[in-house]
């Protein structure tokens, strides 16, 4: 009988837990599970996602592996590089160090590197946090060097190549150029102030507090991680490995979990973190501002802007086999945490879906169907009349990149390159809305008589952006013949051999390469990895160098030898 009592007992205190876990369930977890559906299987990597309201965790879950050759499926609990998820904490530091009066946050950055050429003088700490520094980014330099990724390279190295550019892109403060190398500085003026790294200054002064005890800065790739996701990227059988040796951190590095994540999220509604109080948060999440006092769109290592009406606070983050995204309503008090172990993964796009199901009603309608709807219009059919005078090569002149406009099945297309093509989605009037893109994207068309077409794209409320229409070069064989030789750039220190075969021109380090030139204009080619190589000629015609623009490194001279 005194068995029968207490396996009745047991029952009763199951069920008790059982109601109460199903009373905890978030109602909309099958919705939430469906935008993941594709990634929930054990044959691939995928994601984890962390769903906080009011400082609760109420919705966490893994969808795919964390580890294919054990069969280790991913969990709350695995441990992600976030890339530059990673620079708000780094930014912390920066504005803790500021607070205690350790640093000036308009302090010189030459009175910590000196090293710099003396053009740093001019540049602060400030300007490294709000990437308006004009310091260009040493991972395309390393890249244009001949290095990749996955290293090996050293922060020494690091620190020398940035030393080694005779230029920035433009003068500190006038213009906003998102630069990890001014992250990667950050680090280093925590070290240079203190005398700690900034793995061991963040984990006494952050995630300690914070008690972030799965999170770290990962300066040592060979440090062993306790249930780390392992990073992979799509490949012809599958997937493989994709990781790196670097161990540079502060302009990411960060590695941590969505569990971990709650914590931090907490500290933007109730700090904990140095002297305590709301002044620290109000200055890590008040953006930046130019030289003419207006503002930017960028804060403390975050992005400050709006969805469908709603003041959201956020940053992404990829690099090798990883990509991130957290997302703050902070008016909702609702985040969401997405860490992914594949570098095909698009963490943002999957975070709004999830943030959309929770506060839809709270938004503006999304402006495409708002505007569709508008006097009863809807997207229309281009014929091919319509399309013709927009298709066609463009280029935009301050960031120095070439895209293309086609027409091809019935669709008006956005091309970048050849694995980059968005549908244009016509409205009429010459106005379009770029299909399936996270944000909402417009672009216009306006004729130029005879110099050709002018593309206007606005990417949600930010300026709108030009692009001024060409007739792209054939050269022939002849023509790249001149360019041929070999090129040499003190600032990156490497050689570029240019070899022209079979009617093409290419590029190797050092040697012939196989890294293709597409002629675009006069005297201007492209790679869709390196960048924009505009050619020089002397008073003779000759051609004797170029300048490598690439993004966030702009104007790298070559002499040819």
């Amino acid at each position: 009988m005194q068995q029968i009592r207490l396996l009745v007992a047991l029952v009763t205190v199951l069920t008790l837990v059982s109601l109460s876990a199903a009373a905890t369930v978030d109602p909309l977890a099958t919705d939430i599970d469906a935008v993941f559906a594709d990634y929930d299987t054990t044959t691939s990597p995928g994601c984890a996602l962390g769903v906080i309201r009011s400082g609760e965790l109420i919705y966490k879950r893994g969808y795919g592996m964390a580890n294919l050759e054990y069969g280790i499926a991913l969990s709350p609990r695995s441990v992600f590089r976030t890339g530059s998820v990673g620079k708000q904490f780094t930014a912390m530091a920066s504005a803790l160090l500021a607070e205690e009066g350790i640093i000036s946050l308009d302090d010189s950055i030459r009175e910590l590197f000196p090293e710099l050429p003396a053009y740093a003088d001019e540049i602060t700490i400030r300007h490294l946090i709000h990437h308006t520094s004009g310091i260009r980014d040493y991972l395309e330099l390393a890249f244009m060097a001949g290095l990749d990724d996955e290293g090996p390279y050293t922060d020494e190295y690091a620190i020398e190549l940035i030393a080694r550019q005779k230029n920035t892109n433009f003068a500190p403060g006038e213009e906003y150029l998102y630069s990890n190398s001014g992250y990667f500085l950050l680090s280093h003026v925590v070290k240079r102030s203190t005398g700690q790294t900034l793995r061991e200054w963040a984990a006494e002064n952050i995630f300690g507090p914070l008690g972030m005890k799965d999170t770290h800065f990962h300066d040592d790739h060979t440090h062993i991680v306790p249930n780390r996701a392992d990073g992979y990227a799509p490949s012809d059988d599958g997937y493989h490995i994709s990781m790196t040796t670097l161990d540079m951190v502060g302009d990411g590095g960060v590695f941590t979990t969505v569990e971990d994540l709650l914590f931090w999220d907490r500290n933007f509604y109730d700090n904990k973190l140095g002297a305590g109080g709301p002044e620290l948060i109000h200055l890590v999440t008040t953006p930046g501002r130019f030289n003419n006092g207006e503002e930017q769109d960028y804060a403390f290592g975050l992005g400050v802007e709006k969805y469908r009406g709603l003041p959201i606070i956020r940053h992404s983050g990829g690099f090798v086999g990883f990509r991130a995204q957290m997302i703050r309503f902070p008016d909702q008090q609702l985040s969401v945490a997405v860490l992914c172990n594949r570098a095909d993964a698009d963490p943002t796009q999957r975070a709004i879906e999830v943030a959309e199901l929770y506060l839809a009603d709270l938004m503006e309608r999304d402006k495409a169907v708002e505007e569709s709807e508008k006097d009863g219009t809807k997207a229309q059919e281009i014929t091919t009349a319509e399309a013709e005078p927009v298709i066609g090569h463009y280029w935009q002149e301050d960031s120095q990149f070439a895209r293309e406009v086609r027409f091809e099945d019935g669709k008006l297309l956005y091309v970048r390159s050849e694995d980059s093509q968005t549908e244009l989605a016509h409205f009429g009037n010459d106005r379009f809305v770029m299909v399936d893109v996270p944000d909402h994207v417009e672009v216009w068309f306006e004729p130029m008589g005879s110099t050709g077409t002018k593309m206007l794209v606005r990417v949600g409320d930010n300026e709108t952006r030009i692009h001024n229409s060409f007739e792209k070069k054939a050269p022939t064989a002849s023509d790249l013949t001149a360019y041929a030789g070999t090129y040499c750039s003190e600032e990156l220190d490497v050689e570029y051999e240019l070899t022209q075969r079979d009617g093409s021109l290419s590029f190797g380090f050092g040697k012939p390469g196989d890294h293709p030139l597409e002629a675009q204009f006069g005297e201007t080619f492209t790679n869709p990895d390196y960048g924009t190589f505009e050619f020089q000629r002397d008073s003779h015609g000759q051609v004797v160098g170029f300048s490598l623009d690439s993004g966030r490194v702009r104007n790298v001279t070559f002499v040819r030898q």
